[in-house]
């Protein structure tokens, strides 16, 4: 039998935006590859229904990109990142946007396109491909550097949504949005767009493993 390990990150017990954002990622990462590909194929067989698909999910791709990115701008005022998970969560975050305007543009043409173009095709391949490496940043830092895992949470400044309690995490939730658009917005004048990709290769590290009887005694000793 499968025993999940001591050191396996774990979510806050308690429903928060930094639980809520990576459960609404799927959406985009489904409907974008899937409006691109309808089209795509729809284009070269002469599909009018495929092409009617991919017509119809591109702009509810954009909007899927949109709710998602509205928590997760609530999700990174609920955690904790330092260091390389702070540059991550930077990169994930900026790229995500840069996604969502560069896909908002070319969803409003082509809902009036009967047919994609070929510029429309390339540029959903590209957003399907950034969207890919966001989403590989977004797992790397929960599972190797424990973001919005519990040693990674912030307890203080999460939303409780529970019965009972759901106007008040509507008004914090709407307070960290507005705080995490300003912090974003600081960071891009500080000339923080993408810091992960300026980092250097970093060594592999597992997700860190709870102390155990002694470490505090042995660290004294090595000092």
């Amino acid at each position: 039998m499968w025993r999940q390990p001591s050191n396996f990150p774990v979510v806050p017990t308690s429903p928060s935006f930094s639980v809520i954002h990576p459960l609404r990622v799927h959406f985009p990462l489904a409907l974008l590859p899937t409006a691109i590909a309808a089209d795509a194929v729809g284009a070269m067989t002469d599909n009018r229904a495929l092409m009617d698909m991919g017509k119809t999910f591109m702009p509810l791709a954009v909007a899927s990109m949109a709710a998602t990115g509205v928590a997760g701008f609530a999700a990174q005022e609920e955690v904790r990142a330092e260091g390389e998970a702070h540059d991550m969560l930077v990169t994930h975050r900026n790229l995500n946007v840069g996604l969502l305007l560069m896909s908002a543009g070319p969803a409003v043409l082509r809902s009036g396109q009967e047919r994609p173009g070929r510029g429309y095709l390339l540029a959903g391949l590209a957003g399907a491909a950034l969207m890919t490496y966001t989403g590989y940043l977004g797992g790397k830092m929960i599972y190797r550097h424990g973001v919005g895992a519990v040693e990674g949470h912030d307890p203080d400044h999460s939303v409780r949504i529970e019965r009972g309690h759901l106007g008040e995490a509507a008004r914090i939730a709407a307070t960290d949005v507005a705080r995490g658009v300003a912090h974003a917005a600081q960071q891009v004048a500080h000339g923080e767009l993408a810091p992960h990709l300026r980092r250097g290769r970093a060594p592999p590290r597992l997700y860190p493993r709870s102390p155990k009887p002694g470490d505090e005694r042995q660290a004294l000793l090595s000092a």
